[in-house]
């Protein structure tokens, strides 16, 4: 059955969010400190911040004890103190066992948002989006998430335009830590993959397509995506989540967490033979999900369930029925469910 966090932490978790929706622009450094320098017998005020790489930047604000100086100090000490009061609550939230990215993905989610992507079509998908879901309703998994995958879809065209100087390469980059574009097989394709150096961060582009994966242009992102079969039914009707980070809270565009959980009952008979714990993965993350949706919003089920294509019921059939023999300590209620679209005809 669902395990839910108590009544005090999912009340911190909407204050977090909250005020993590008033963020305009998300700091892709960590909160900052002053520093002081002299010069030639003259002192000067600094303000550093620490990037995802590692390296320290450092700003001047002035000549330490000038009018100019001080204002400019106490605005950086004010945003550092919003910034760290954001941070420290998150670090409770993780700490009691809500689903977190590491710091290297909160970034790379963080530029993304600051570019623009969420807001102009873009779809938070993948594990990071599983843990995301599971944060607001409110569920607490035994152990965080794992994934080195950041997975962006969409209906097919992210408005956004990016600078004409610029591609969502180069978008990436900006959190200081070098993407590169991941070759295809068939040397013919572009690239519809960006993997950090020396990390094993990858970033791919997903839109909907068929069983061929075609790979589809993104031309306002200068760049291009994986076509996947039944992917639109995942990325229509998305809202707001949030992805908890080190030291940020992101504000992303989720799928409905009942057609994410359909979805992966879905994708689980995509997989080749060779991938079956990837299978069982998406088997296991859709029980989780159906589990605490028939405790809290069984409608939201229902309605997911009504809006399958024909041809992704077949496989619904299929995959509930596999679950219900992988995760047998279920809920009453989600059982019933899984034996329900099982037997349907």
């Amino acid at each position: 059955m669902a395990n839910f966090h108590n009544e005090a932490l999912q009340t911190l978790y909407s204050s977090v969010t909250e005020r993590a929706s008033a963020q305009p622009i998300i700091p892709l450094h960590s909160p900052g400190s002053a520093a002081q320098k002299t010069v030639d017998g003259k002192t000067y005020t600094y303000w550093r911040v620490y990037l995802a790489s590692g390296k320290h930047r450092e700003t001047s604000l002035g000549r330490t004890g000038e009018p100019a100086t001080d204002a400019a100090l106490e605005a950086k000490m004010l945003e550092s103190a919003d910034t760290r009061s954001l941070a420290a609550d998150a670090q409770i939230l993780r700490k009691a066992g809500f689903a977190a990215a590491d710091n290297s993905a909160a970034l790379t989610i963080a530029t993304l948002f600051n570019a623009g992507i969420f807001s102009h079509g873009g779809v938070l998908v993948g594990s990071h989006a599983f843990g995301a879901l599971l944060n607001g309703l409110g569920v607490r998994l035994p152990a965080n998430y794992r994934t080195e995958d950041i997975d962006i879809g969409s209906t097919g065209s992210i408005t956004v335009a990016i600078p004409e100087d610029r591609s969502f390469l180069e978008i990436l980059c900006d959190i200081g830590i070098p993407f590169l574009e991941v070759p295809e097989l068939d040397s013919r394709k572009p690239s519809t993959s960006f993997k950090a150096r020396g990390q094993p961060l990858k970033v791919d582009l997903l839109v909907p397509g068929t069983e061929a994966y075609e790979t589809k242009a993104l031309p306002q992102l200068r760049a291009h995506a994986t076509g996947l079969p039944y992917f639109g039914y995942l990325v229509s009707n998305p809202a707001r989540g949030f992805i908890l980070g080190k030291e940020h809270v992101v504000p992303v565009m989720l799928p409905d967490p009942a057609r994410f959980a359909l979805h992966k009952l879905v994708v689980s008979t995509l997989r080749d033979p060779s991938r079956a714990l990837k299978a069982e993965k998406d088997q296991r993350q859709a029980a989780t999900l159906i589990d605490a949706l028939t405790e809290r919003f069984p409608d939201w089920l229902t309605a997911a369930a009504n809006e399958l294509e024909k041809a992704a019921r077949t496989r619904v059939r299929a995959a509930a029925t596999q679950t219900l023999t992988l995760v047998p300590n279920l809920s009453e209620r989600a059982r019933d469910f899984l034996a329900d679209l099982s037997a349907e005809t």
